[in-house]
């Protein structure tokens, strides 16, 4: 998992024409919000154990919420972002929820191509991924302009496909997934994917509720990673 550059392009691999702002004709990005990081001992702690995993093969890690509002994105984010500044790492940050969408927002990214598209055959990866502006070595694949695209069931490229292209670009790659109450397209993503860790609310998710959302993910063959208690001072690990 070390950075380097493989001589196809600029530094840290990224193609050089890939622009840090959006493409010509991009509507202008708006100001990027500060990653906020929730903990970041925590996030320290989930990132190295990331790593350490890593050397197995856990390098396509998912974030998915039980609810919607549990917190998984700013998870998502705070993970990608620690693995680049704090361990160097080239991370492609993928929004992978195409249901309710904020990435483009929150990172202050332009308008334009997205994950729908680049999985349609409709825009390239790298007419769709942007440069972080808050973490030197983070890449975001924004979700698609447009909501509610169930991507498990978009033709073209398959998300397997994609995450080996993704590869080119990154070390590492951290999904933002769909609740996993709400949608089934955690569990058809995240079999792409190592694994996913669920992100619980505390005072809302109830065990039933982490129990199904789990039950769900392991009905469907993804691994569960763990799991973060949101929102509480007490912890629980993300990686075993």
């Amino acid at each position: 998992m070390n950075a380097q550059s493989d001589g196809r392009g600029g530094e840290f691999g990224v193609p050089a024409m890939l622009a840090p702002r959006g493409a010509a004709g991009d509507t202008p990005a708006a100001e990027e919000t500060p990653v906020i990081t929730v903990d970041g001992r925590l996030m320290r702690d989930m990132a190295a154990r990331a790593l350490a995993a890593g050397r197995a093969g856990l390098t396509k890690v998912g974030v998915a919420a039980v609810h919607h509002g549990d917190g998984a994105t700013t998870i998502a984010r705070s993970l990608a972002a620690c693995l680049a500044d704090h361990f160097g790492q080239r991370v492609v940050l993928v929004e992978a929820n195409q249901r309710s969408p904020c990435l483009r927002r929150v990172c202050g990214l332009p308008q334009g191509a997205g994950l729908a598209e680049v999985l349609s055959g409709a825009a390239s990866l790298e007419a769709a991924l942007r440069m972080s502006r808050a973490a030197g070595k983070m890449l975001v694949l924004p979700a698609s302009a447009t909501n509610g695209a169930h991507l498990a069931s978009l033709p073209g490229t398959s998300m397997e496909n994609l995450v080996a292209e993704l590869f080119f670009y990154a070390d590492a790659l951290v999904f933002d997934l769909a609740p996993l109450l709400a949608y089934p397209d955690s569990g058809m993503i995240g079999r792409a994917l190592d694994g996913v860790a669920v992100v619980m609310r505390a005072g809302r998710s109830t065990r039933k509720d982490c129990e199904l959302a789990v039950g769900n993910l392991a009905g469907a063959g993804v691994p569960v990673l763990g799991a973060v208690l949101n929102r509480e001072k007490k912890t629980f690990p993300l990686f075993r």
